[in-house]
């Protein structure tokens, strides 16, 4: 059965935009997922799009497996295509100890990413 979520979890304020930039698969290129660090509040902005503008297709994997009890199991489900988007609902988070969920990209493991989700501090 699925969790009863509250409405401000699963409709936050706004969405948070990861982009795997041009020459991600690019082993030399320091930056990959941009930013490749979100801080996530739920009910701000804990509905994440990973959009794919690169000329390679990418995966958004979990380093350890996460699922979270509404939206289920964090993590592409086969690759994200060039001009496609994975996009995940994080609606989980204990009071006052944040969740890190460290992420790479299967064929390309030097592009990591991690997302941090807490509860809103209000």
């Amino acid at each position: 059965a699925t969790p009863d979520v509250d409405e401000h979890v699963l409709h936050p304020v706004k969405s948070t935009h990861i982009e795997m930039i041009l020459g991600s698969s690019n082993a030399d290129q320091q930056d990959n997922y941009v930013p490749k660090l979100v801080n996530l509040q739920l009910s701000i902005d804990n509905h994440v799009i990973w959009t794919n503008v690169d000329e390679t297709a990418h995966t958004v994997t979990p380093d350890h497996r996460y699922t979270d009890g509404y939206s289920g199991d964090f993590g592409s489900t086969g690759v994200v295509k060039p001009g496609e988007i994975y996009d995940f609902l994080f609606t989980e988070a204990p009071p006052n100890i944040p969740v890190t969920i460290e992420y790479h990209c299967d064929p390309h493991p030097w592009m990591t990413g991690k997302v941090v989700v807490s509860q809103a501090r209000f």
